[in-house]
């Protein structure tokens, strides 16, 4: 699983570029917000990265931030989006942008990004506004359903494992939600993982 990659700029293009690598060309399929970001073509560059393996295939997805990259890792786990339209969607609205949309319940500003239709506004919502929730608000949600609020980065962290292992967003938040109910606050993230994993 290739996570980042660093080497040359040897094509840049606003929806791929092209790293070289010690000879070798990668392809890589990035966002605008990201292209913004890239040094002349000729320079050396680094990116974290998804990599996609299909029965028909393999992509590589590059971001210049974790933020972006959860995100999209978060999106390829609703029904229907698939890993092109993510990046449609990220390119339409700054990583800070979109979470405030679904944070609001927006459905008029999401459908306002290119390819995002009523239903998939409502999914994207549905999915991800208490992901998205963090802070003050991730730890008032987990107060109420009686658990402690546990760091909120070791939370954010065993809810990005979870969706890795194939957890839609919304169900990963309430297996780390349900786990913390059993595991101290101050355990570590794969304990938490691993509660979550059991059901406990």
């Amino acid at each position: 699983m290739i996570v980042h990659l660093s080497g040359k700029l040897a094509e840049k293009h606003p929806n791929h570029i092209v790293v070289d690598v010690h000879g070798v060309g990668y392809r890589v399929w990035i966002t605008l917000n990201t292209y913004e970001g890239l040094p002349d073509q000729g320079h050396e560059v680094s990116l974290l990265t998804h990599h996609q393996v299909r029965e028909d295939g393999q992509d590589l997805f590059g971001f210049d931030t974790a933020e972006e990259r959860d995100v999209f890792g978060q999106l390829i786990g609703i029904s229907g989006i698939g890993a092109k339209t993510a990046v449609s969607i990220l390119s339409g609205a700054r990583y800070d942008d979109f979470r405030r949309r679904v944070q609001e319940g927006n459905e008029d500003s999401l459908k306002a990004i290119k390819g995002v239709g009523p239903k998939m506004a409502r999914r994207i919502i549905t999915e991800l506004r208490e992901v998205f929730g963090g802070g003050a608000e991730w730890a008032s949600n987990l107060a109420a359903a009686g658990g402690p609020g546990g760091d909120s980065e070791t939370v954010s962290q065993a809810v990005q494992s979870l969706i890795t292992l194939g957890y839609k967003p919304h169900d990963a938040w309430k297996a780390v939600k349900s786990a913390l109910k059993s595991t101290s606050e101050d355990a570590p993230v794969e304990e938490l993982i691993r509660a979550a994993l059991s059901g406990k």
